[in-house]
């Protein structure tokens, strides 16, 4: 009894953050339509992200921003491309609220940054950590399309041994990178991986959403409350996805007698490779006598498996 009143707490409490997030969007965007054309026409050529919700708006106050640090410089507006440093990083941390965010190859060895109508932006290397932070107003429509940062690691240098993301209303594409450890937090922005090879990835999605292409993952540690991940590449090692009332879809490498399974479903929808296990407190473990282990947990969302 005492963990289900805690779920329908959790539940409940989910709903009315919904909600209020839907109503701000109806008073600001003018409807579903313009905001349906904006996340498209911010979606580049990458993916469409029709659909994804962004919170937070007008909570960005530029004058009591906390994240950045007193000893470097703090950049406004439009920012010419310039060096941060020479040689490459172990370590990558971004902290990116409003703006869209790309990392592209630098032509040398050398690490560089721009920016176009950013809010306040910040780059910089301590004790071998690459720090780049941003944040503008998030009052929408044109403004965090127009917010675009792009950062150049070098060519030769394109294995992160950590890689660490927290994202608000905004986008980040990552492509074309190694990275041994990932650490992602999305509140409702979106984060786009493509043809990347990584260690470890754990990822937090709140109303925000994960898409990745090509990938391939030897862990993957995934937490969706009310957003949406939509993984495609391959598991070497394990899988555990915790659901509550998003959406997972994975198109996985392989075959289904690739991986034992746990599977837990509280009322929600689970399906792999076609197979159902919806229902009432769905509790199952198939073992395929496999080297890799799928283990997913779904509360009132929605599940699909396929290979």
């Amino acid at each position: 009894m005492k963990k289900f009143m805690k779920f329908c707490f959790v539940l409940a409490l989910i709903l009315i953050i919904i909600g209020g997030v839907l109503y701000m969007l109806g008073r600001k965007t003018g409807g579903r339509e313009e905001m349906n054309e904006l996340l498209s026409d911010i979606g580049g050529d990458w993916v469409d992200i029709d659909g994804l919700l962004q919170d937070r708006w007008g909570s960005y106050d530029l004058d009591d921003v906390s994240i950045f640090s007193g000893n470097y410089a703090i950049w406004k507006g439009d920012v010419e491309k310039q060096m941060i440093c020479q040689g490459g990083i172990a370590e990558l941390n971004l902290e990116i609220g409003g703006s869209m965010v790309e990392i592209k190859k630098s032509d040398d060895e050398n690490i560089y940054i721009e920016g176009e109508s950013v809010g306040k932006m910040q780059a910089y290397v301590e004790e071998g950590v690459l720090y780049v932070k941003s944040v503008r107003p998030a009052n929408l429509l044109e403004e965090i399309k127009n917010s675009t940062i792009t950062l150049y690691l070098p060519r030769e240098n394109s294995t992160l041994e950590v890689l660490k993301v927290s994202l608000g209303a905004g986008q980040l594409k990552l492509a074309n990178l190694g990275v041994q450890n990932m650490e992602a937090s999305v509140g409702a922005g979106q984060l786009l991986m493509k043809e990347m090879a990584l260690g470890n990835l754990e990822v937090s999605l709140g109303a925000g959403e994960l898409r990745t292409e090509d990938i391939t993952v030897r862990n993957l540690v995934a937490s969706i409350s009310a957003g949406n991940m939509y993984f495609s590449g391959g598991i070497y090692e394990s899988a555990e996805i915790s659901c509550s009332m998003g959406n997972v879809s994975m198109e996985l490498e392989g075959e289904p007698e690739d991986f034992n399974y746990q599977l837990n479903c509280a009322a929600g929808n689970m399906e792999i490779d076609g197979e159902s296990y919806a229902g009432a407190a769905v509790e199952r473990y198939i073992d395929n006598g496999a080297a890799k282990l799928l283990d997913i947990d779904c509360s009132m969302g929605n599940v699909e498996v396929d290979f």
